[in-house]
């Protein structure tokens, strides 16, 4: 909302997860999240499963992917540094 000039879209290779975005009832939970979807989706915010299109329209890139996470619900960084090790070899 703070800059509506900018096309922001998020892609998935997994149909479900992008129709739950598309959906009233949004996958996850935070604060506020559901309200600020509501007004910019399909405005400057689209969920697509095309991910060739999107990266072919993209001026940025980010890449998020799953965080493991320890029994406690804590981060469990460790697997993300030995990955990020894995790919200095």
């Amino acid at each position: 909302m703070q800059c509506p000039h900018i096309k922001v879209t998020v892609v998935d290779k997994s149909v479900h997860r992008i129709s739950q975005w598309n959906s009233e009832k949004l996958p996850i939970y935070e604060a506020g999240l559901d309200n600020i979807v509501k007004k910019r989706i399909n405005v400057n915010l689209f969920f697509s499963t095309n991910i060739e299109e999107a990266i072919q329209e993209a001026d940025l890139i980010f890449i998020s992917v799953d965080t493991p996470t320890k029994t406690s619900g804590e981060v469990k960084v460790s697997i993300v540094y030995l990955y990020l090790l894995k790919q200095y070899d």
